[in-house]
């Protein structure tokens, strides 16, 4: 039997946490090993986390907040170096797998000699798609649908599973990135650069427990203190872009992140216009020159 272990991400969402936890435990296929990244919680999580005695539960508390990234990353250094298990699936702390939603993974494991990962079919609360976690699909998306399966270049990280030696190949996510864009660029790093081919499992459901079901949009977002935050994710869409597609996508995002995005702040947002309008342009520009590291296997040898 392959074993899988688990890592999920949580930051100052217990409540979330302990159900997620719950439905994890649950699973009708068993959790080998159970990572759980605090990044740095300034709430009762940590102090929950220690008063937890299950010896498969391994909590790792961070010095700092290294976001969603950094979190992902130490997470999948913990699977590579502190367990032997086949498979890791991970996820944020606001993600509530169905009881079943392992199992239907691992089931769809064999469906590809070069599988780089599966994803499960997140929905919203209402059980309708949740917007923000929809993979983008392949060119040839329906070639294996007769298995239950949709081909998909990337997903995000709302319950996903990776072969081991795909992270022994390809390395972590990049930690720089710190929220938005990781999981984009880690999938497309995998299926663009390694030629491993993704899959998003059908009947592996999962809950998406976001407030709202909508897309990131930083025209219309409300949460003002959320605005400085969509620097990283346009620095980092670009960024992932140039690395992992063509130059027509770069040239195509570069004009809608650096032109029509600042526009459409200028005439339509609400409040903060030309603050908006600069996050997007100053964001876009640093996507241009930023060159992370990315940690490959030469360097997860040396963890």
């Amino acid at each position: 039997m392959k074993t899988v272990d688990c890592v999920v991400v949580t930051y100052n969402r217990l409540d979330l946490l302990k159900e997620c936890i719950h439905a994890i435990e649950k699973q009708t296929y068993p959790v080998n090993n159970f990572f759980i990244i605090d990044n740095c919680s300034t709430d009762n999580t940590w102090d929950y986390l220690k008063s937890v005695k299950r010896a498969n539960i391994v909590p790792i508390r961070l010095r700092k907040n290294l976001g969603g990234a950094g979190g992902f990353n130490m997470g999948l250094k913990a699977f590579m170096n502190r367990s032997n298990s086949d498979y890791v699936w991970i996820m944020d702390d606001d993600t509530i797998p169905g009881f079943s939603a392992l199992e239907n993974l691992m089931k769809k494991r064999k469906v590809s000699s070069k599988l780089g990962f599966l994803c499960s079919n997140v929905r919203w609360q209402d059980k309708s798609v949740a917007v923000m976690n929809i993979p983008t699909p392949s060119k040839n998306w329906n070639e294996f649908s007769e298995h239950g399966v949709t081909k998909v270049d990337s997903a995000s990280f709302v319950s996903i599973m990776f072969p081991r030696k795909v992270v022994e190949k390809v390395g972590y996510p990049i930690s720089d990135f710190f929220i938005w864009g990781d999981d984009m660029e880690y999938t497309l790093r995998i299926t663009q650069d390694y030629n491993f081919e993704g899959f998003m499992v059908n009947d592996s459901l999962v809950e998406h427990k976001i407030k709202q079901n909508i897309a990131t949009d930083l025209v219309k977002e409300e949460n003002i203190n959320r605005i400085k935050r969509y620097y990283l994710a346009q620095r980092n869409t670009i960024f992932y872009l140039k690395k992992h597609t063509n130059k027509k996508e770069v040239f195509k995002a570069t004009i809608r992140q650096g032109i029509k995005i600042p526009v459409q702040a200028l005439l339509k947002s609400k409040n903060h216009k030309f603050y908006r309008a600069w996050i997007s342009i100053k964001g876009t520009i640093a996507g241009v020159f930023f060159n992370p590291k990315i940690e490959k296997e030469k360097y997860i040898n040396k963890q």
